[in-house]
């Protein structure tokens, strides 16, 4: 897998679902990433262009605390090393229970506890 591939599937199947067009097809763009760190590993943070901070525009609520592969305390089921709760990487899947367009309330709740990690995150970059 690489990193345009990704990128478009992730975000394709999580709008397709999330909107109605195609429901399930997360689910199944979930399994099929499963699959393959199964099979291979999981993905180092440059392969998945793993920032310890979400790219502008912040005001988006895709981060790694909100992903549906997140484990506490700072760890991901696909990706090596040192997670920050607010990382973003290309393979951001938001968990099945949320609801489309319901992320601005999450964002304010969460964002100074971001903005709090952020050093910390930016240090341990290189871990994996």
């Amino acid at each position: 897998m690489i990193l345009p591939d990704l990128l478009f599937n992730s975000v394709s199947k999580a709008a397709a679902d999330a909107l109605g067009i195609q429901p399930g097809a997360a689910q199944a763009w979930t399994g099929e990433l499963e699959d393959y760190v199964s099979k291979n590993g999981k993905f180092s943070k440059f392969s998945v262009a793993y920032l310890p901070v979400q790219p502008p525009p912040l005001f988006w609520d895709y981060n790694c605390e909100n992903c549906r592969f997140w484990q506490e305390p700072n760890q991901c089921t696909l990706v090596n090393g040192f997670i920050a709760k607010g990382g973003w990487c290309v393979v951001f899947m938001p968990p099945a229970e949320n609801k489309p367009f319901t992320w601005p309330d999450r964002l304010l709740k969460d964002l100074p506890g971001q903005i709090q990690e952020a050093p910390e995150a930016f240090k341990r970059w290189f871990e994996e």
